[in-house]
């Protein structure tokens, strides 16, 4: 029988395969520091502890090394990445610019489907009892909503590129101190703006919402980042 699959407008979902599930099991444990940012990835260890073969560990260790969580290094193999001040200065430059242009779509392209999913986060988040939130809550809900908003753009390259940076992204947010209720308050209502200039198709109001938003993120980041090493931002 003649197969004509190619020729068909619409293709099977693909289906989850072993690789998938171990690059979820690594990325798990490197993103709760059970893997510590500098441990050596060893495959074989890798291998025996999640009971399969060298290769899905070896598949699974290239994704992860384009997602930004490992790299590896001649003679020393693949190890978890660790996180300098240029790398977060990079990341959160590139940052900036991949939000300011999904912005700047969604405001001229979503629709009101669109915009469900970033409202239901913002519900979610609301009636989530704070002493439910967890940093690895609030990081979450932050990832959700984000990638809900490149969504939003209807920008598939733009969106493309946002996967590549969001597990690096997802580390910092895991790397903050302790919530306090002004924190959790602010959260709310930044986002909460984020779409309000979203649905009003302010493309002004919504690309100066969205810098103020991750340069105050960027900037927490620095402040936490120096209070870790003993030194203070003005150093």
């Amino acid at each position: 029988m003649e197969d004509n699959s190619i020729d068909q407008p619409v293709q099977p979902r693909r289906r989850r395969v072993l690789m998938d599930d171990v690059v979820d099991a690594i990325r798990e444990a490197i993103l709760s520091g059970k893997l510590a940012a500098g441990t050596r990835l060893i495959e074989d260890d890798l291998a025996q502890m999640l009971d399969v073969s060298r290769g899905p560990i070896r598949q699974a260790l290239f994704k992860l090394q384009q997602e930004g969580l490992v790299v590896h290094e001649t003679h020393r193999g693949a190890t978890v990445a660790t996180t300098s001040p240029d790398d977060v200065a990079e990341i959160y430059s590139l940052r900036t610019a991949l939000e300011r242009l999904a912005i700047e779509q969604a405001c001229k392209k979503a629709t009101a489907s669109d915009l469900a999913p970033l409202e239901a986060i913002l519900l979610l988040f609301q009636s989530t009892p704070r002493e439910n939130i967890t940093r690895k809550k609030v990081a979450e809900f932050d990832i959700d909503f984000h990638d809900a908003l490149f969504r939003a753009a209807h920008h598939r390259r733009l969106y493309r590129a946002w996967e590549g940076l969001r597990s690096q992204v997802m580390v910092f947010l895991l790397l903050r101190d302790a919530l306090p209720d002004d924190y959790l308050d602010s959260w709310h209502r930044d986002h909460a703006n984020l779409v309000a200039t979203v649905r009003a198709g302010d493309v002004a109001a919504a690309t100066a919402a969205i810098e103020e938003h991750i340069g105050g993120a960027h900037a927490r980041l620095l402040v936490m980042l120096a209070k870790d090493s003993g030194h203070s931002t003005t150093d």
